[in-house]
């Protein structure tokens, strides 16, 4: 959906603002209203017409009736999260609306290719756990949690995978001609840049071709999702909690290994274990 701007002041107190985002500036009238449940795109624009009202409850119907439509857009995601933070700012907050609002500007920021709206997405989240932050201090709970990609997996999400794709093509060919430069050259310099060549390419090609197959490897396998309760504790295969494991926060995004009716499987931290399915909102993947 196209992402144009429709002003909504000071979600929340803590201090997100921004805008929702709209394929048009007009709200649907009152004879559209009974098509909305059956057009993803006037439900949309009913949506966001009643998140720029204050509406938070209706716009959150909205969009995760869209989800249930089978929607999968960042702009929709976005504005998810806008509306779940709305409801906070209005003090009408319900449990769990701190995660949903950060499953919907991660997904946002996963799904995007637009650069203006991952970053109004990260400044979101920016914001959503600094207050989660706030409230786990004062309850006297560590303020500090893992709640980020890994290092590796932040390499691999740096460029798309055509990218790297085409990345290890370059290499791929500067190694030939640093290879035949090597064999069929005759004088020494030559010969040199040759070797160089082939070396250098070389060591790049091993690197993207690497970054390539762990870029597909998580596109095609790695799923993940937030947590979206407070205080979610990790369960052993009995679903026990696990001992000198510290409650998950809400709002962390979490590796998921294998979803079940009651239990989901997740990796937090390295940690592998159990909680509660309805604690893990999966993230859309593109």
């Amino acid at each position: 959906m196209k992402r144009t701007s429709l002003v909504i002041a000071a979600f929340l107190a803590f201090g997100i603002s921004g805008s929702a985002h709209a394929d048009t500036d007009s709200g649907t009238n009152a004879e559209a209203a009974v098509d909305t449940e059956r057009d993803p795109a006037r439900l949309f624009e009913a949506s966001v017409d009643a998140l720029a009202k204050g509406h938070a409850a209706t716009a959150i119907a909205g969009f995760e009736s869209l989800g249930d439509h089978g929607v999968v857009d960042p702009v929709v995601s976005y504005d998810r999260g806008l509306a779940y933070a709305a409801r906070v700012r209005a003090g009408a907050e319900q449990p769990g609306d701190l995660g949903r609002a950060t499953h919907g500007f991660e997904e946002a920021r996963d799904l995007t290719k637009d650069s203006a709206l991952a970053a109004d997405a990260s400044r979101a989240l920016t914001d959503i756990r600094a207050e989660i932050a706030r409230r786990r201090a004062r309850a006297g709970d560590p303020v500090e949690f893992e709640h980020g990609a890994s290092f590796g997996r932040s390499i691999v999400t740096l460029l798309d995978e055509n990218v790297w794709a085409v990345l290890a093509g370059i290499f791929a060919a500067a190694l030939a001609v640093g290879i035949v430069l090597r064999a069929r050259a005759t004088a020494p310099r030559a010969k040199v840049a040759g070797n160089t060549t082939a070396a250098v390419a070389g060591g790049l090609l091993l690197v993207t071709s690497l970054v390539l197959y762990f870029a597909r490897d998580a596109r095609l396998h790695l799923r993940e999702g937030v947590v979206v309760i407070e205080g979610a504790h990790l369960l052993d295969d009995r679903h026990v909690a696990l001992g000198g494991v510290a409650p998950i926060p809400e709002g962390a995004r979490v590796r998921i290994l294998d979803d079940g009716i009651d239990f989901t499987r997740v990796v937090v931290s390295e940690t592998k274990g159990y909680l509660p399915s309805n604690a893990v909102l999966p993230l859309a993947k593109r």
